[in-house]
């Protein structure tokens, strides 16, 4: 048997990596003359000095520069959102601020149709000529004790007259064309014993209407007071 003088698969079987000879060079170092230290415990050393370098540099550099960018990030979600927010208030707030100057503007037309206290005995006149107008013959037309509301004041009348359905019809009509609001709560309609005999049938109405005047004594509590009132009751009330 021929022996194995090779020297290639000799130096081969040198070189084999040992974990042990590696753990043991550790061992051995001098830490004043680095340029002697084997080749892979250079080589360990430089990736720890880069790992070590990399995790300083993030945790100082690039970690806070991160950190800064989400919550800049946030901020400008929140910013975002709090834009779209007031726009949309803002959109809503002029649609507000229209229909107010239109029920503003109704309020006023409405307040307009609305008697004032010494217009009373004209709109009964008016209620009046429209009755005999339309064919009706009234027995009498009494204002009622007013009924004080929150901003109006309501003027129940009892009205009663005679006539045909033709006449109340018309009557009727001819109230809702008043430039004054009249409104009818509650009427009766019974047959009359006409001696004339006629051949229309004579009808009794009743019919219990309400006007409305604006109450006055609402702007007088809600007006603001004058600056000398406000001092005098500060002053007491200290």
């Amino acid at each position: 048997m021929k022996a194995d003088n090779n020297p290639l698969a000799a130096k081969s079987i040198s070189k084999k990596f040992s974990f042990e000879e590696f753990s043991n060079s550790f061992k051995s170092l001098d830490p004043q003359n680095m340029g002697n230290w084997p080749l892979p415990v250079k080589i360990t050393a430089f990736i720890f000095i880069g790992v070590f370098v990399f995790v300083l540099a993030y945790l100082l550099l690039i970690a806070p520069v991160r950190e800064d960018i989400a919550a800049a990030e946030a901020q400008e979600r929140s910013l975002l959102n709090d834009y779209r927010d007031k726009d949309s208030k803002l959109r809503n707030l002029l649609q507000y601020q229209k229909q107010v100057e239109e029920m503003e503007s109704t309020f006023g037309q409405l307040l307009q149709q609305l008697p004032k206290e010494t217009e009373i005995p004209g709109l009964v006149e008016d209620i009046n000529y429209t009755g005999v107008g339309s064919g009706l013959q009234f027995d009498k037309i009494n204002v009622e004790k007013e009924v004080t509301k929150d901003f109006f004041i309501e003027l129940p009348m009892t009205i009663k007259g005679r006539g045909d359905y033709h006449s109340f019809g018309a009557f009727v009509s001819a109230l809702a064309a008043l430039p004054r609001i009249v409104t009818i709560d509650d009427f009766d309609i019974s047959p009359i014993n006409d001696k004339s005999k006629s051949e229309i049938p004579v009808l009794g109405l009743t019919v219990n209407a309400k006007t409305y005047r604006y109450n006055d004594k609402v702007d007088s509590k809600n007006k603001p007071k004058s600056p000398q009132d406000a001092a005098k009751k500060t002053g007491s009330a200290s």
